[in-house]
């Protein structure tokens, strides 16, 4: 017996003057002691599941933050640098493929630009080159690096081959017409 047990025990018999045995006094205190753990006991259960539910809902919570850290990824635009950066390179496409033609036509490039700006904007499904999520920029620069419609270059190079005739009948006519040029004939 311990002597914390023993000086319990001589206390009682000394408040009581009832002769206590050990084991008895032990089974006094752990009918005494059976509430206080069964409430801990409970307690801890109780503990465990509300750990539990935190341990979702902070699972849940984590859950949520990646999704909106996508999201804001997905929604966040290219930069206004980006933006020039973009249409620097559709017209420096749109030069090499009219060049490869022997088309120096500046309204030729702009059309041209325009059409491979609908392409890359068709495929984010936006209005403006600011609009292209900026994850895609590096994306969006490839498609425009590799760009090639060959009906639409066709009808460019034509209308700009048109065009080009045009002008020079029209330059042309205008000599013929125009009274101050020279006639070729001595006066």
């Amino acid at each position: 017996m311990s002597e914390i047990e023993h000086k319990a025990l001589s206390a009682l018999e000394g408040q009581t003057g009832i002769t206590v045995s050990p084991e008895e006094l032990s089974g006094v205190i752990a009918e005494i002691m059976r509430p206080l753990f069964q409430t801990i006991g409970k307690m801890l259960e109780n503990n465990t599941a509300a750990m539990e539910q935190i341990s979702a809902a902070q699972a849940v919570t984590n859950d949520r933050l990646n999704a909106m850290e996508k999201q804001i990824r997905l929604q966040t635009p290219v930069s206004g640098k980006q933006v020039s950066y973009l249409n620097e390179a559709v017209r420096a496409r749109a030069r090499a493929l009219l060049d490869k033609r022997g088309i120096e036509d500046a309204k030729a490039v702009t059309r041209l630009g325009n059409a491979i700006r609908r392409a890359v904007l068709a495929r984010y499904g936006v209005s403006g080159m600011r609009d292209i999520p900026k994850h895609e920029y590096n994306v969006a620069m490839s498609q425009i690096e590799i760009w090639s419609d060959a009906l639409i270059i066709r009808d460019i190079v034509k209308e700009a081959r048109n065009r080009a005739e045009e002008m020079g009948l029209a330059g042309q006519a205008a000599g013929l017409d125009d009274p101050k040029a020279p006639s070729g004939q001595g006066d």
